[in-house]
């Protein structure tokens, strides 16, 4: 150890052992917070920056700066003897040159986080990474700053994807204090400012895990329409891009007859001069098409025969098809519906993710418990039709994340056993919501899916008691929670098919179609 100076100057710089140093009584911060980060950081680097202390004569000094360090220093060895000898850097303070109460002071600005600003987590992973990039092993990384490998991993992978373009941005926005997980999202966009720029803007209103998933899932469509384009081209399909390259007598060819008596297949339709495919509405996977007849009374394709009735026999039906389509209900457009069922799977998987993250907690949410036993009384339709369902079982595994939930529930806490409870719940909503026309409030809809009215009740049960324990609805679910047509597209990215964009205000067309249900 170095020896001491009996004269001190404004701030001398001395190493001393904690034997040496005694606690200030009057020091204000109550809770130490040593946390096990922080002491793991002690005990690989010890301590680094000096202790600020006062001398009393004697060889011994008062703490007036650093009771965690002085603190976490001890929990590095068992005895008080080997304590008492641990070495620390200090700076000497000057008695003569202070004033009276001038310690309280310095305690404020130290310690008060309007005089001191820690390091972002994006700042913090900039650390991580210089450290590795300038050659220290990963390992080491994490012993020396407290942190596991795979939060150092996940540290660096952030700080390596995200780029000039997205640091500027959120320069820009005044954004700095984002969370990993956030800035790892805005990493994977890193490539398509406009996409961070939504993101950012998401993240400002709420509703980012919506956008995260809306833009990964356009993402991957658009990457699937690259690949499907020249497979069209190469069999001679003709695609219509928009709904304004669909004429308006097109018809999905699930709607005509085919040549053996059943739907018509592409296959079967391929030879027609009307034969085009387009986007699907409600993809079952990315890039997929439907296909159509541009004009199909022109090319002498018909809808299926209706059965003969004293009303109207099947030949005037088949004689006049083109009256019996002009006849059916309004329609909203292609492009509309293809958005909002874009957006309302976007919102579920953002919303089954959220759930997950709930439901993994170790306690549950004051509401719950609540919630559980009132659905269970009731037994509303989601809890009487699919609480034995093999797909609501397997929602509830992907919730739960267990194999077997059932086993979990043997050992878990009562509070896990509220949230393992409510999980039951959770995927019997969910199961009932998976109908992409649940958004929908046009009559178009209403006569294509039996009980749709009844859905949308029980999603509004769902979606308004989330809201309860802090789930932030997209604009989508909200307007499922209002009942009210869905109106506010949610941002579109460059290139995607959303030209049916309504002005604030406007009623797509047909979406405000609530039409008196007849009596029977």
């Amino acid at each position: 150890m170095s020896d001491t100076a009996t004269t001190t100057t404004p701030l001398q710089r001395v190493t001393l052992q904690l034997g040496q140093i005694r606690v200030n009584e009057k020091n204000v911060r109550q809770d130490l917070g040593l946390d096990e980060k922080f002491l793991k950081s002690i005990a690989a680097n010890g301590v680094k920056i000096p202790i600020v202390v006062l001398p009393l004569g004697e060889n011994a000094y008062e703490l007036r700066m650093g009771h965690r360090r002085y603190y976490g220093a001890r929990t590095t060895k068992d005895t008080e003897e080997e304590q008492d000898a641990i070495e620390v850097p200090a700076y000497v303070l000057d008695p003569s040159l202070r004033e009276a109460g001038e310690d309280f002071i310095d305690q404020l600005i130290e310690n008060d986080d309007d005089y001191r600003r820690g390091l972002t987590e994006l700042e913090q992973a900039d650390a991580l990474f210089g450290a590795i990039d300038a050659g220290m092993k990963q390992a080491r990384v994490a012993e020396l700053t407290g942190r596991s490998r795979k939060e150092v991993s996940r540290a660096v992978k952030t700080a390596k994807s995200v780029g000039t373009r997205t640091r500027t941005a959120l320069a820009e926005a005044g954004t700095y204090n984002l969370d990993l997980e956030v800035l790892g999202v805005l990493g994977e966009f890193d490539d398509d400012p406009a996409a961070v720029d939504r993101l950012l803007d998401a993240h400002a209103k709420g509703r980012f895990e919506f956008q995260a998933q809306w833009e990964r899932d356009d993402r991957e469509e658009q990457r699937a329409r690259e690949r499907v384009r020249p497979q069209l081209q190469a069999a001679g399909v003709r695609l219509a891009e928009d709904s304004d390259t669909l004429a308006p007598t097109a018809e999905p060819l699930s709607d005509l007859d085919g040549p053996d008596g059943g739907p018509m297949s592409a296959q079967a339709h391929a030879e027609c001069p009307g034969h085009m495919a387009a986007w699907a509405e409600n993809p079952r996977e990315p890039g997929e098409v439907e296909y159509f007849c541009t004009d199909p009374d022109r090319f002498g394709h018909h809808p299926p025969k209706e059965e003969d009735t004293p009303e109207t026999g099947g030949d005037q039906a088949q004689a006049q098809p083109q009256a019996a389509r002009a006849a059916k209900p309004s329609q909203p457009s292609r492009e509309y519906v293809k958005a909002g069922n874009k957006a309302y799977r976007a919102a579920e998987r953002a919303r089954q993710g959220w759930l997950k993250d709930l439901i993994g907690r170790k306690t549950a949410p004051k509401p719950l418990a609540a919630f559980v036993t009132e659905q269970l009384l009731a037994c509303p339709k989601p809890v009487a039709q699919w609480t034995g369902d093999a797909g609501r079982r397997d929602l509830g595994k992907e919730l739960t994340g267990h194999n077997t939930p059932a086993e979990r529930a043997k050992t878990a806490t009562p509070a896990k056993l509220t949230l393992l409870s409510f999980a039951v719940l959770a995927a019997t909503f969910e199961k009932r919501m998976g109908e992409v026309r649940t958004w929908r409030t046009d009559s178009t809809a209403r006569s294509t899916v039996y009980e749709l009215r009844e859905i949308r009740e029980d999603a509004r049960t769902w979606l308004t008691f989330l809201t309860e324990i802090g789930y932030p609805l997209s604009s989508i679910e909200q307007a499922i929670a209002d009942d009210e047509p869905y109106q506010e597209s949610e941002p579109d990215a460059p290139g995607t098919d959303h030209e049916a964009d309504q002005d604030a205000g406007d009623t797509p067309d047909g979406a405000n179609a609530e039409e008196p249900e007849s009596a029977s």
